[in-house]
C-alpha cells in the first residue's frame, strides 16, 4: 500500500466518523447484523476461550464485545491505521492494547494465539493481491495457532468500483503455500468468503 493510498483511506474513515459517529456504517458495514455474522465466521477459526487475539483493522474494537459475549474473557489487541477510530476504541476498552500502524509496513512483533481480520482488504489499491498476501504472511508468522481473514468474492453479480474482489481459488492456493492446514467458508449469506490458516492439523 502506497502512502497516498493509506492517507486516502484514513481520510475516508475520519470523514465518516465525523459524519456518522460510532456507527457500523462508519466502518463500511451495512448493518450490525452483517457485522456480527462476519465476526461469527472469523471466530469459528477455533476455541477462543482464554486465548489471545489480535484484531487487524479493529475500528472501534467491536470484535472484543462479540468475543466477550461468545468466548468470555480473552486477551485482546487491536490494530488500525485510523487515529480517531482507535481513540474511541481505547475509550471503550481501556484495559486492552491498541496500536496505530500498518501491520505490513511497520514494526510489530507481538505474538498472539490468533490473528483475525475483517474487511480491511476490501478497498481497491494499486496491488491488492500482493498487499493481501503480505498481510496474511505477517499474521501467520506471528500467530501461534491460526489466522482468519475474510474477502469480497469474485462469485458475485455486482462489484462496486471502489472495492476489490478476490478469487477464492487463488487465495486458497496462496494459503496452502504457507500452511498444510487450510479451510475456507463460502457458504454464508454475504458476498464474501472466509479463509482459515492453522499451525497444526484440526480434528
Amino acid at each position: 500500500m502506497q502512502e497516498k493510498e493509506k492517507n486516502a483511506l484514513v481520510k475516508l474513515y475520519e470523514e465518516r466518523f465525523k459524519e456518522l459517529g460510532e456507527d457500523v456504517r462508519t466502518l463500511g458495514w451495512k448493518n450490525r447484523e452483517e457485522q456480527t455474522l462476519r465476526f461469527k465466521m472469523l471466530c469459528e477459526v477455533g476455541d477462543l476461550r482464554n486465548s489471545s487475539v489480535c484484531d487487524v483493522g479493529c475500528g472501534f474494537g467491536d470484535l472484543l464485545d462479540y468475543l466477550r459475549s461468545t468466548a468470555g474473557e480473552v486477551k485482546y489487541t487491536g490494530i488500525d491505521i485510523v487515529p480517531s477510530l482507535l481513540e474511541r476504541a481505547r475509550q471503550k476498552h481501556p484495559e486492552s492494547s491498541f496500536y496505530c500502524l500498518n501491520l505490513v509496513e511497520e514494526p510489530f512483533e507481538e505474538e498472539h494465539d490468533y490473528f483475525l481480520l475483517s474487511g480491511s482488504l476490501s478497498y481497491k489499491i494499486i496491488d491488492n493481491l500482493a498487499f493481501a498476501e503480505r498481510m496474511i504472511e505477517r499474521m501467520f508468522r506471528l500467530a501461534r495457532k491460526g489466522v482468519a481473514v475474510n474477502f469480497l468474492s469474485t462469485y458475485v453479480n455486482f462489484q462496486h468500483e471502489r472495492n476489490y474482489h478476490y478469487a477464492p481459488e487463488e487465495m486458497f492456493r496462496f494459503a496452502k503455500r504457507l500452511s498444510r492446514w487450510v479451510r475456507m467458508r463460502h457458504d454464508y449469506p454475504l458476498w464474501e468468503f472466509t479463509l482459515y490458516l492453522f499451525k497444526e492439523a484440526q480434528l
